[in-house]
């Protein structure tokens, strides 16, 4: 895939100052490249930065992959992260405003930052653990006050040299419900708000947030009660524009599945077949974009280790340096997804497209025979995100849920209403193994107002999203929407 070809909105974490670790920006860059992907959110830590204190300068690695990225097209969310332990207090917001300043100063003119995210988890990462409070943020958390302090100290520094480039920050959920509530002038600069929506131990659709009890014990409700993550992409805007008065938009900047064996040690995330990290890893792209969360970012690029008991050591869209930095399925899957999904595809809300399907229940006797409830797994039953590149749409279809391989394929029939054009044909796309297939569409055999559209009929669907390119039609460019 050449330079071109790039997908601006599709986006993929690493941390090529690890270059002993197999961070190699020369032998990673060009395979980023070659899966389409976009954009890097990369971190340049403070105390690499200003190892002497009131000196500054790029460290030689970071000028080696700035300089590999911007030669590649590939443009940057840049973290600015953690403290330095030449402040007596390493959390200094001054010392990391000046950082951030010269950082922004510097890399002004080169047309390769899209963004600015200042910090990253500040519960997980120092600010917590130092100044102490609720971990949700929730009153009493001078942790939250000092944060906020920080923000809003880097967000004007970075502006006094820099007008244009977004701004966002990385809260945390719950939290940032209660900084935009408590301190909403701390973000009187600041242009987005980033969240990472692991889903932990769940499919993609569902996130560990949401429903009462939880959204009781945090004091903030991030998602709604089905715990769809939609939702907590919508809520996140709504608060933000409620505390704020203006849009804020909202970035994934971090998420991912390890494709991990869990039997030796059971950790905080579930571990996944390669196939099933491709399958979930577009889906949550898909609802992302779909959301219109800006750039979303999967973490990580390349697995840090070799290790297949270890969640951390298995993230990755392609294998650790030892192991030849082999591509892995979700690798191809998402190259596909770049290839596929134009960059200029908008998400549709109203559609020309109805889904009809059924799944009959067991009947009150054989009671035994329902499958297992997961009260937490409430997204459930058939997806279809619609886009729209110019006179084109663009359906992506498939069944929430666990990817277990223990159900047959659900089979989904689409009437396409208003479409007044001659039967055509459809093109399917497994954006998982790559399986194209030409779809036809007929008319329906009843008349009246269905006589106007087309039906694609019995079309399998299973988790393994399917990508459909429509024909295009001047009748669906004119008469789709309302």
């Amino acid at each position: 895939m050449s330079v071109n070809k790039l997908n601006p909105r599709i986006g993929v974490c690493t941390h090529f100052e690890r270059r002993e670790y197999g961070w190699k920006v020369e032998e990673l860059l060009p395979r980023i490249v070659e899966a389409g992907i976009g954009v890097v959110r990369q971190e340049i830590k403070w105390e690499d930065v200003e190892q002497q204190k009131g000196t500054y300068a790029l460290p030689n690695v970071a000028i080696e992959w700035l300089d590999h990225c911007e030669k590649a097209g590939i443009r940057v969310i840049l973290l600015l992260c953690y403290g330095n332990p030449l402040y007596d207090n390493p959390l200094d917001p001054n010392g990391f405003a000046a950082y951030a300043r010269f950082l922004a100063e510097t890399l002004r003119d080169r047309n390769l930052i899209i963004g600015y995210e200042i910090w990253n988890e500040p519960t997980n990462f120092q600010f917590y653990r130092q100044y102490g409070g609720t971990w949700s943020g929730a009153d009493p958390a001078p942790w939250r006050e000092h944060f906020c302090e920080l923000l809003s100290r880097t967000a004007d520094a970075i502006r006094e040299v820099d007008a244009d480039t977004p701004i966002l920050t990385n809260t945390g959920d719950p939290q940032a419900v209660h900084m935009l509530k408590h301190h909403p002038e701390a973000f009187a600069r600041i242009d987005g708000i980033s969240t990472h929506p692991y889903s932990v131990r769940f499919p993609p659709e569902t996130v560990p947030f949401g429903g009462g009890r939880i959204s009781t014990e945090d004091g903030a409700r991030v998602a709604d009660d089905d715990h769809d993550v939609r939702s907590l992409y919508r809520l996140l805007g709504e608060h933000a524009r409620n505390a704020t008065g203006r849009k804020l938009n909202v970035y994934a900047t971090e998420f991912g599945f390890p494709s991990y064996d869990p039997s030796r040690q059971k950790g905080w995330f579930d571990g996944y077949s390669e196939r099933t990290q491709a399958a979930y890893s577009v889906r949550a792209l898909l609802l992302a974009l779909h959301s219109g969360v800006v750039a979303p970012c999967l973490y990580d690029f390349m697995n840090d280790g070799a290790d297949p008991f270890e969640a951390e050591m298995n993230f990755g869209l392609i294998r650790h340096e030892t192991e030849d930095w082999e591509p892995k399925p979700v690798f191809h899957a998402v190259r596909r997804l770049c290839e596929w999904l134009p960059a200029d595809a908008e998400p549709v809300s109203h559609t020309p497209f109805h889904l009809s399907h059924g799944r009959e229940a067991p009947a009150q006797r054989y009671f035994w025979q329902e499958r297992p409830e997961e009260p937490f797994l409430r997204v459930d039953g058939p997806q279809h995100l619609v886009f729209r590149s110019g006179g084109r749409f663009l359906s992506v279809l498939w069944r929430a849920g666990r990817l277990n391989g223990e159900t047959g394929p659900l089979h989904t029939s689409i009437f396409q209403t208003r479409a007044r054009s001659e039967p055509a044909e459809v093109v399917c796309l497994n954006l998982i193994t790559g399986e194209t297939r030409r779809l036809h569409l007929r008319a329906p055999t009843r008349s009246g107002m269905d006589g106007e559209g087309l039906m694609l009929d019995d079309l399998s669907l299973t988790g393994e999203p399917l990508l459909l390119r429509w024909p295009l039609t001047s009748d669906l460019s004119r008469n789709a929407l309302p």
